[in-house]
């Protein structure tokens, strides 16, 4: 027998038996005339408030949590209907039980004994019709909560904090009329019928649609009348019912195109394959925090910062190739995390930063420094730093906006895109089928590409000294394994950028080093003694080429390939074939057109082993002395790492040490944040890392002061229990601007000293008040046993390591000072300490650049 959607119960002779048992009085019954409109209910079985009141009737919402039930009991004067919102529910009457979901209710006659029961998952949000007005016309017969033969609840169990709760505020009466709002699965319209064509309108609705009687009349010329808080169906209304000249009909419709925009973002991230959230509360951005929160398919990790979500997304981001998405409350909270957009922009990392605002009735004016609660005209300060930055007025743009900033962020060369989000648009209930069309103009890279790749391969066969140098791009693109067959099957040299750095193990045979102002000095020798440079997927930054920017591969024809037309025409390299492409077209266009004629650099690659082979045991010398060699101790940290291994690390002297010394394996991965050489980037990036490689060892490496900057982030990873070991190194921090006022302005410390005077906090402790287990490596001896034992620990921790904080940063870029005071950059091969010149002469197969 199918059940109606709308089930009338009737009074039983049950019910006015039970009713007599009660021992209610009547004057206890009496209406007390209290103004419910401002405050919430609380229940013991979840909470309830008024969302509507006229003279004639008063429309509730209540939530009932899992398993919760309302008392059994009924209403001798009032006519009321339950109609489910969201959830699953029994309706259970002294007789009967009947399941109820969203969509579906019961209208039920004075003196019925009724009671509901929350049966979903998640709870359940029920309507309540009542007519009259009493919220005392209440009779409990039965109740779990001891509750029998007790009136309604007094102003004990009023709450007038109503953002605790699932709270929806209509506006005064006037605004009523046609009013839209999304509750839970079902939409509500309050449609005052003025003509025919109104009745029309809803007649013209599913038949499953609810409506209910809120003010006049539905009249039959043969019938008696249907009056206030009568609720029927649109398939149960009898051909020849009209309304009354004022009737006010509630509309209650189930449709999922009907949704709040911050659920429409939810449900468009996970189409577009996103689960993962990194995100801050705040007061603007709390409807996304409630419909991610409630997204069965994303997770989100809180993070203590703005700062430290940044970064946490950018490493994610960088380790998994997928875009990160942050989200951001307005003002402070969006200029907190500047910085790492910025890191996230020069490092051509998607992310995708939504942050909240204020009203858009307090508008962003550029005139007004400040109209909205702790506002910020973010967008006009991000602009510059993003590929995408729009501040939304108009909500029926949300679906373009979104699809194309996604779009944006992830095409040609990646990097971050910010939506600026007022609070009152993420609130909003659309119809997603008023949203504007996705359709937007892509831009479509087109590049004559045949006549290049012959042009590279004629440079090639005339070529003697070819290099390839590898960037980032090539990850980017998802080209790793192209570019292992194409480094194979040509046989030439291969160098790799400090994003680059791990797309190579370390004793790969074509691998020779990482070059640069802190790489390693063979490295060097073999990029300026190339004749032709193939750079594929690297920006050439100055950390790269050197500051003497003319002298870098100075006797090579320089070939570029970038995505970016503005770094190949950038005035600091001179490139002879610009090549605007992506990494992995280019790649897949040389293997196709390919052959091994005239390709021979045997004697190419000899002379550069000879270059490794000569210069491991240079004038560094690198030993322990009564404290740990940190670029002995890294060297000592890879070898001891598995396979797999994932490894994020701090700039600055941190970084050097892993340029230098780090001995990447077979699917290791090196993360760091080089645009800005950060500093406590590691800790926020490793929670990041964390969630991409679930299994996988995640080292984080940093200084003390890294640490520090970093410190709030312990928490989270305490709070979320994540699988990182933080190798924490002894330093007195600002060590590469300490070198620079060493060499240049006779060791004055100004500004860097601070650590050296005062020492730092006791990190260990800090770390242990985070209740993270820690332990520390003090003598060399100590440094094998100690990492092995570290990382066999459970959980989380720190590793404090003794390492010795006046190790100079060597070899390091060279500089000479003119009898005019100018600083003069040395070459990338001219490293100090600098080689004896006659042994540099002797590796060069150009001349030595001399001092002007």
């Amino acid at each position: 027998m199918r059940q109606n959607i709308i089930e009338n119960e009737q009074l039983s002779e049950v019910d006015q038996q039970a009713l007599l048992q009660t021992d209610m009085l009547p004057e206890e019954l009496v209406n007390d005339e209290f103004d419910y409109s401002q405050v919430v209910v609380k229940k013991p079985w979840g909470y309830e408030y008024l969302i509507f009141e006229n003279e004639d009737v008063a429309v509730w919402i209540l939530f009932l949590k899992k398993g919760e039930q309302t008392s059994m009991h009924c209403h001798p004067g009032k006519l009321t209907s339950l109609v489910v919102l969201q959830g699953e529910v029994s309706c259970s009457t002294l007789e009967s039980s009947l399941p109820r979901k969203a969509g579906e209710g019961l209208l039920i006659s004075k003196k019925v004994f009724h009671q509901t029961k929350a049966v979903s998952e998640n709870g359940a949000f029920v309507m309540e019709i009542e007519t009259p007005v009493n919220k005392r016309d209440l009779v409990r017969l039965e109740d779990r909560y001891g509750r029998e033969n007790m009136g309604y609840e007094k102003s004990d169990q009023h709450s007038v904090n109503t953002q605790n709760y699932n709270y929806l505020k209509l506006s005064h009466p006037v605004v009523y009329h046609n009013l839209k709002k999304r509750f839970g699965q079902c939409t509500l319209t309050f449609k005052e019928i003025t003509c025919q064509k109104d009745w029309d309108e809803i007649l013209s609705f599913d038949e499953s649609v609810v409506i209910s009687v809120l003010k006049g009349n539905l009249c039959h010329p043969e019938k008696p009348f249907y009056g206030v808080g009568y609720t029927t169906t649109i398939r149960d209304i009898e051909r020849g019912v009209f309304p009354s000249d004022d009737a006010l009909i509630l509309v209650i419709q189930k449709d999922d195109q009907i949704i709040k925009v911050s659920d429409w973002i939810a449900n468009f991230l996970d189409s577009q394959g996103i689960h993962q959230v990194f995100l801050v509360p705040g007061d603007a951005n709390v409807h996304l925090l409630d419909s991610f929160g409630r997204h069965e398919k994303l997770s989100y990790i809180c993070n203590q910062t703005e700062n430290g979500a940044t970064l946490a997304a950018e490493a994610y981001s960088k380790l998994s190739g997928e875009i990160g998405v942050l989200v951001l409350s307005s003002g402070r909270s969006s200029a907190e995390a500047i910085s790492g957009i910025a890191s996230a922009w020069v490092d051509s990392v998607p992310l995708l930063v939504i942050s909240g605002q204020a009203r858009n009735d307090q508008g962003i004016d550029v005139q007004v420094r400040q109209l909205g609660n702790k506002a910020l005209h973010s967008i006009e300060v991000v602009r510059p730093i993003t590929k995408y930055a729009v501040h939304i007025q108009d909500v029926f743009t949300i679906a373009y906006h979104f699809a194309k900033a996604i779009q944006i962020a992830q095409q040609g060369r990646p990097g971050p895109v910010w939506i600026d989000l007022p609070i009152d648009i993420q609130g909003t209930i659309i119809d997603a089928r008023d949203l504007r069309s996705t359709n937007f103009e892509q831009n479509n890279q087109t590049f004559q590409l045949a006549d290049s790749i012959q042009q590279v391969y004629t440079l090639l066969r005339k070529s003697k000294r070819p290099v390839i140098l590898a960037g980032m791009g090539i990850r980017i693109s998802k080209a790793e394994t192209l570019f292992l067959q194409l480094i194979e099957k040509l046989g030439i040299p291969v160098l790799l950028s400090r994003r680059g750095a791990d797309l190579l193990p370390t004793y790969h045979p074509l691998n020779f080093g990482r070059p640069g102002v802190y790489g390693s000095r063979s490295a060097n020798l073999v990029i300026q003694n190339s004749d032709l440079l193939i750079s594929i997927g690297s920006r050439l930054s100055i950390p790269l080429i050197g500051r003497n920017t003319r002298a870098f591969a100075r006797g090579a024809t320089k070939v570029v390939v970038d995505i970016d037309p503005n770094e190949l025409n950038k005035e600091t390299v001179q490139v002879d074939l610009k090549i605007c492409l992506d990494a992995k077209l280019f790649i897949q266009h040389m293997l196709n057109s390919l052959t091994k004629e005239g390709l021979n650099f045997s004697s190419w690659l000899s002379r550069c082993r000879y270059f490794v082979e000569t210069l491991a045991h240079s004038i560094e010398q690198r030993s322990h002395h009564e404290k740990i060699n940190p670029y002995l101790f890294v060297q000592a940290l890879s070898k001891l790492l598995p396979e797999q291994s994932v490894i994020i690390y701090d700039g600055a002297s941190v970084m050097n040490y892993i340029m230098q010394m780090f001995e990447v394996k077979e699917g290791q991965r090196l993360i760091s944040s080089p645009a800005f050489d950060l500093p406590g980037f590691s800790v926020p990036g490793s929670i990041g890392s964390s969630l991409c490689e679930a299994s996988t060892p995640i080292i984080c490496i940093c200084e003390e002061r890294g640490l520090l900057l970093g410190i709030q982030e312990l928490q989270t990873i305490y709070e979320y229990r994540l699988p990182i070991k933080i190798f924490s190194l002894k330093s007195q921090g600002n060590k590469t601007i300490r070198n620079i006022q060493k060499d240049f302005f006779g060791s004055r410390f100004v500004g860097t000293d601070h650590e050296i005077l005062f020492g730092t906090p006791n990190l260990k402790e800090i770390a242990q008040a985070f209740r993270l287990m820690t332990t520390e490596i003090l003598r060399p001896e100590q440094i094998e046993t100690g990492i092995q034992e570290f990382l066999s620990m459970p959980g989380p921790g720190l590793c404090m390591v003794d390492t010795d904080s006046n190790q100079e940063l060597i070899p390091r870029m060279g500089f000479s000072v003119r009898n005019d005071g100018q600083w003069v950059a040395k070459p990338l091969e001219d490293m100090y300490p600098f080689l004896d010149r006659k042994l540099l002469k002797e590796m060069m197969y150009i001349d030595l650049l001399e001092e002007d």
